[in-house]
């Protein structure tokens, strides 16, 4: 991690203004040298984001996210306790693989897939009460 420069910082606050205020970006370019290539664009907001942090003096760290997570893991993005995850694996709502030393890994995809399943069937749980409640008022109104 290095400090920047007051100009390398202030190059840094304007490429991220730059990329966060333009909707819809469009086509973003890096030129190296007189070579373009073209920046991929999921990749614009996490550039963004870096040299916002880098621009106000932050530091900053990129790493890699695993497909293959551990139970603890997956209860920490569920935000849930492991034997929680573990009772889930166990009846079959996430998949799982067990490797040789009997311990479950769980493929991202296939947690935040769950994850998603959960977060409809909250919704729509909240919507059905929702109506009820709804429902209930007019039917106690009336009976005024």
């Amino acid at each position: 991690m290095s400090i920047l420069t007051e100009a390398e910082s202030s190059q840094a606050r304007e490429l991220a203004s730059v990329l966060t205020r333009q909707k819809p970006l469009g086509k973003v370019q890096l030129r190296i040298d007189k070579r373009s290539v073209d920046v991929p664009a999921r990749a614009v907001p996490l550039i963004a984001e870096i040299m916002e942090k880098l621009g106000a003096g932050e530091g900053v760290e990129v790493r890699t996210i695993h497909d293959a997570l551990s139970t603890t893991e997956a209860a920490e993005i569920l935000n849930v306790s492991r034997p929680y995850v573990v009772k889930l694996l166990d009846q079959g709502l996430i998949p799982c693989q067990t490797t040789e030393g009997n311990h479950r890994r769980i493929k991202r995809s296939d947690l935040l897939d769950f994850q998603r399943r959960k977060d409809v069937e909250r919704r729509r749980a909240a919507d059905e009460l929702a109506a009820e409640g709804q429902r209930l008022t007019r039917e106690h109104t009336r009976e005024r």
